[in-house]
């Protein structure tokens, strides 16, 4: 099992350096469960669309799925999300819109009062609901199965106050057992590359935003909880187009304004533990020559999850990792 151990360290060193036990102490705003192994089950509607311009004509492109599911498991500062698309209960018409697949991973790392997050996202084939065919295309809808979107971000975050936590409203590894916000300012820097491998014009966009955001937590009751968070951010676009076979490229830089929000209603008590969370985001950015992301985006997520005593194996590996990153 050292094995493990070892590996781990490898992968997550740059940010276990200064890894401690973990810097909130159980008191009258928190309760800690670090010796609860929590697994979350998570659906919501969270899917991006783009806009597109090709000789002159503007459409939206689409993948053809109605929702995500992701699966979360979450122990102590660590956290692990899978999210897959899966074509159930809904007729996805994949001879006409085709078969979009999406894959999500991402982890979140807490130390001390920074927060840690990683995530690699892949989106394959959209199609366009308003694109005009002529009437002896063999399909109802322009379908882009070679269109690809890949996409690495991660957040760097830092939570000012002691007594709220964050961990009670995103892993559910924590409880907050009184009313408590803070402001957590944070810089979000992510990479997109998208391509078609049906066109010769490939697209990178590094955008990196200054963020500072209020999160507060409403504690109802021991086992109901309402939170709300708001976080504006400024940010700056680094876009280049390539053309294959071309050693010319168009670059641009831009300006980007942007802001995210939530309201949430969660219960929170023992083993159990589920909720719903309502989410906006915006970004007023430059129009690009030939795909643009929504500036407005709205969803719904929803999730369940449960607590199980954390099996000893996890615990003497995860033990022996902080010991290890003390020195």
């Amino acid at each position: 099992m050292k094995i493990i151990g070892t590996l781990l360290i490898l992968f997550f060193s740059y940010t276990l350096f200064s890894q401690e036990k973990d810097s909130i102490i159980d008191n009258e705003y928190i309760k800690i469960m670090d010796d609860k192994l929590s697994v979350k089950f998570d659906v919501n509607n969270d899917i991006e669309t783009l806009n597109a311009l090709e000789n002159n004509i503007e459409f939206k492109l689409k993948p053809n799925i109605d929702y995500r599911t992701e699966v979360s498991v979450h122990y102590r500062f660590i956290s692990f999300t899978v999210g897959v698309t899966p074509h159930l209960f809904t007729n996805f018409d994949k001879e006409n819109k085709g078969e979009t697949k999406i894959l999500k991973l991402e982890s979140d790392f807490y130390i001390k009062k920074w927060i840690q997050t990683v995530s690699y996202k892949q989106t394959k084939s959209f199609y366009s609901p308003d694109y005009p065919l002529p009437q002896d295309y063999p399909t109802d809808y322009l379908i882009l199965d070679e269109l690809k979107i890949y996409n690495i971000k991660g957040a760097t975050r830092y939570r000012f106050n002691s007594n709220y936590s964050l961990k009670a409203i995103t892993t559910q590894t924590e409880i907050q057992l009184k009313s408590a916000g803070t402001f957590i300012p944070g810089l979000v820097y992510s990479y997109n590359y998208i391509k078609n491998d049906e066109t010769d014009q490939r697209l990178k966009t590094f955008n990196t935003t200054i963020t500072v955001g209020y999160l507060h937590t409403f504690v109802i009751s021991k086992k109901f909880y309402a939170s709300i968070g708001l976080s504006p951010g400024v940010g700056i676009d680094f876009n280049k187009l390539e053309i294959v076979g071309n050693e010319s490229s168009n670059t641009d830089t831009d300006l980007t304004l942007n802001f995210d929000g939530h309201l949430g209603l969660g219960y929170n008590y023992a083993n159990w533990f589920g909720g719903g969370y309502f989410r906006l985001n915006t970004t007023n950015r430059k129009e690009n020559d030939i795909v643009n992301y929504d500036n407005l985006r709205t969803h719904l997520q929803i999730f369940i999850g449960y607590r199980f005593n954390a099996p000893k194996f996890l615990k003497k590996e995860v033990d022996w990792i902080e010991e290890m990153s003390s020195f």
